[in-house]
């Protein structure tokens, strides 16, 4: 099941769940809340989350020695990137100290399992011995579990809403992956090729809490975890005139980004300012949530996409049926985004809330697959020649549901239509494109605005007065677009050359955000 699936569905579940309580719909702005008192967060705890990994992964060779004699990699691409994303669950555990009415300090430790592969179809070995047209062969990173033990302190907003910090050790096990059987691979043993490691790193984030009812607990959850550089090697021996030992050597390096949903338990008495222990000054201070609001979101926006080449011809050689071929490249990226919003919300009775939102994302990242321009010019890995796709704006107009959970905190769910801008570039400056060919012209760009639809859920709790803060997650699919490239050929014995690609693209977006909400 996808992550935004299960995040909704959860958010949703909790929503039912809920048992009733009191609120004052006559309109009045929010007010801080009072002294907090001892509110009895020291305790253990442990927890389920559900949420999204993206892994950012750069392959580079460093040397390739056959027989043990260096060969010039001087004009080869040395680098590709491995990124994807893919459904997380953690368990998690730990334990929080009340150090003052207001704060807290904390350890916890996660698991998080995940099963996400990138696979670069038609590359041989290191990312230097280049792509073949033959999909059986493949070079693909593998993230499966990972680890951290963190420190964590947070801030009590009410006595039953906290943000916090969180930041320490990491650890991630991933496999990298050389697969090569076709027609160029001259029967080399071993055909297959795994490097597995378990690197140790460090992660950073953010995340905020909240109590429901009972002893039960709330949260949404960012981290980054940096992993560093582990070298790796793919050895075969070539049979023939004589046999060949070809190492290729390389260096991966690791960062992910996690985005994520927990439920917790807490074990002992239950968190004074939850549904179970309501404070009477909160009670007398009931707000009504009905009115306009803008705010400020800052977050990662994980673009899925995948580029399919569909029909080429080059030099007057025609190929229509690529299905067999390595005719397809993930261009997965991640991007920090900021994103600007503004709506409406009508509170429709004690709890339980409906408006309406728009929101517009900017982010710029560009992912770059050099040495890849045609499939029937995709084994001379020349510098010069590369697709790329390039996200930038995205934009949704959406509805929302709200449940109130406490009189300062909701969570709601939301969806509704969305719009990502990109484009797409081919470049073709190599000897191939310019000699042989004689293809112009040498950069081609194009742009398009696909129309999707989006949906996700989040958790939303006042800070003071009229502020508010969130901490969202949102799927959007975008489907297809097609794109046509087209080059003359400067050779009067060479017919022009067309190209035909489908762009298939998604996005996982996980944001914090700050809201002004007018009286």
């Amino acid at each position: 099941m996808p992550g935004w699936l299960c995040g909704s569905a959860l958010l949703a579940g909790l929503a039912l769940t809920g048992p009733a309580q009191a609120a004052d719909l006559a309109p009045k702005p929010f007010v801080k809340a009072p002294p907090l008192v001892a509110s009895s967060w020291t305790g253990f705890y442990a927890g389920l989350g559900l949420g999204f990994r993206s892994t950012s992964a750069d392959l580079t060779t460093t040397s390739v020695l056959e027989d043990g004699v260096p060969r010039d990699i001087s004009r080869g691409v040395l680098t590709q990137p491995f990124d994807g994303t893919g459904f997380r669950v953690n368990p998690y555990a730990g334990y929080n100290w009340q150090v003052a009415p207001s704060w807290l300090v904390g350890i916890e430790g996660d698991v998080g399992f995940g099963d996400q592969t990138t696979a670069l179809p038609g590359f041989r070995a290191s990312p230097r011995a280049g792509s073949s047209t033959f999909a059986v062969d493949s070079l693909s990173v593998k993230t499966t579990w990972d680890a951290s033990l963190r420190g964590r302190a947070g801030y009590l907003l009410t006595p039953a809403t906290m943000v916090y910090a969180t930041g320490g050790l990491a650890w991630q096990h991933f496999d990298v992956t050389s697969v090569c059987v076709g027609a160029t691979c001259n029967d080399a043993t071993p055909t297959t090729v795994t490097n597995a490691v378990t690197k140790t790193g460090w992660t950073l984030g953010a995340g905020v809490e909240t109590a429901l009812w009972g002893n039960w607990l709330l949260r949404g959850e960012y981290r980054y975890a940096d992993f560093g550089t582990a070298p790796m090697a793919i050895a075969r021996t070539q049979s023939g005139a004589g046999p060949v030992l070809t190492i290729d050597n390389f260096d991966t390096r690791l960062r992910t980004h996690t985005a994520s949903v927990g439920l917790a338990y807490r074990f002992g008495e239950p968190v004074i300012g939850g549904r179970s222990h309501p404070l009477q000054a909160q009670a007398a201070m009931l707000p009504s949530w009905t009115g306009a609001y803008v705010g400020l979101g800052l977050g990662a926006r994980a673009t899925r996409t995948d580029l399919t080449a569909t029909s080429e011809s080059v030099g007057g050689f025609t190929d229509d049926v690529l299905e067999d071929r390595a005719n397809n490249r993930p261009m997965d990226n991640i991007a920090f985004r900021a994103s600007p919003y503004v709506g409406y919300l009508w509170q429709l009775a004690s709890q339980w809330t409906a408006g309406v939102e728009g929101d517009f994302g900017f982010a710029d990242r560009t992912t770059t697959r050099e040495g890849f321009t045609t499939i029937f010019l995709a084994d001379s890995q020349s510098p010069g020649e590369s697709l790329s796709i390039r996200n930038r704006w995205d934009a949704s107009l959406r509805l929302r549901g709200g449940y109130l959970v406490n009189p300062h905190t909701m969570l709601y769910a939301t969806g509704g239509v969305a719009w990502q801008n990109f484009e797409l570039t081919s470049t073709c400056t190599s000897g191939p494109c310019t000699g042989f060919f004689a293809l112009s012209p040498a950069i081609i760009s194009q742009s398009t605005t696909k129309t999707g639809w989006t949906l996700g859920g989040g958790l939303e709790t006042v800070l003071w007065g009229n502020w508010l803060a969130r901490a969202e997650y949102r799927y959007a699919d975008y489907g297809k677009a097609g794109f046509t490239v087209a080059r003359s050929s400067g050779r009067a014995d060479h017919d022009p050359s067309a190209n035909t690609y489908d762009v298939a693209m998604r996005a996982h977006l996980a944001t914090f955000g700050v809201t002004y909400r007018f009286q």
